[in-house]
């Protein structure tokens, strides 16, 4: 008997679908028989990581949307399912951060990371399940937060780095596993039946932070793990949560640090 993929042929929108993570995601959603629709802020970087990975336009939509504007996520979202048909899962991945010192924080920075991670996560969500009562749908949401949106970042593992995780991601990050719960007692209110989870990751290696030999050894000392993880190893959790393998799972927030959040 042919095994039956966990998604077999769902339609599931992927936000930051050009980001370090967000094309793992992708590509593991298309290993267990999914279709995805990839967004991102950015049509180059879509282009270039679906030539990369040789995405099947029949399973692949690539579509350029700023999600902090709320029209334009109706207008692409609804194009999505005129395109591919009823969507099943919603991935809210798509966020950005800024490294500058405190002490210089500026209105405008703040704006900046406020209306990605916040503004365009619920903008995303009030679609989707718009979109999931219209057409009763049972769906699953994973909002991806971080650990430091459950911890705060230790200045002292950042000294070789001009990259210091800022005070407004992080609050913003807690802000998202605020939103997870909001909705998850909401995901079954007025018709809907949608279940809203959350990923917090730790650090995930990058080209960036592997070149900090001391921001690699004092994040090591930190995690119990002593590593930092992969982008499969935050990718897998998410495609659990999306899946019905998590079907009484609602309003979770799956901490995914190495244990690092823990002291």
């Amino acid at each position: 008997m042919k095994k039956e993929k966990t998604f077999d042929k769902k339609n599931i929108i992927v936000t930051g679908a050009a980001g370090q993570l967000g094309e793992t995601i992708v590509n593991q959603i298309l290993k267990s028989g999914g279709n995805v629709i990839a967004i991102d802020i950015s049509t180059q970087k879509l282009k270039k990581i679906s030539r990369k990975n040789n995405w099947p336009k029949n399973k692949v939509l690539c579509l350029k949307v700023d999600i902090s504007k709320a029209k334009e996520v109706l207008k692409k979202f609804s194009y999505a399912e005129k395109k591919f048909g009823k969507i099943y899962g919603l991935v809210n991945n798509a966020g950005v951060s800024i490294f500058t010192n405190w002490k210089n924080r500026t209105e405008k920075e703040i704006d900046h990371v406020a209306k990605t991670n916040l503004k365009g996560t619920i903008n995303c969500i009030n679609q989707f399940l718009k979109q999931s009562i219209k057409n009763k749908i049972e769906g699953s949401i994973v909002n991806v937060a971080s650990h430091y949106g459950v911890i705060s970042p230790d200045p002292r593992i950042y000294s070789d780095l001009k990259r210091r995780n800022s005070e407004i991601y992080g609050a913003t990050k807690a802000g998202i596993i605020q939103l997870t719960k909001y909705f998850a007692a909401n995901g079954f209110v007025d018709g809907a039946k949608v279940r809203v989870n959350t990923v917090s990751p730790g650090g995930i290696e990058s080209n960036l932070n592997l070149k900090s030999k001391n921001f690699i050894k004092s994040y090591k000392y930190r995690c119990p793990i002593n590593r930092l993880a992969s982008t499969e190893e935050v990718a897998k959790p998410i495609l659990f949560l999306l899946s019905d393998e998590s079907s009484y799972i609602n309003g979770h927030n799956l901490i995914i640090d190495g244990g690092m959040s823990i002291w």
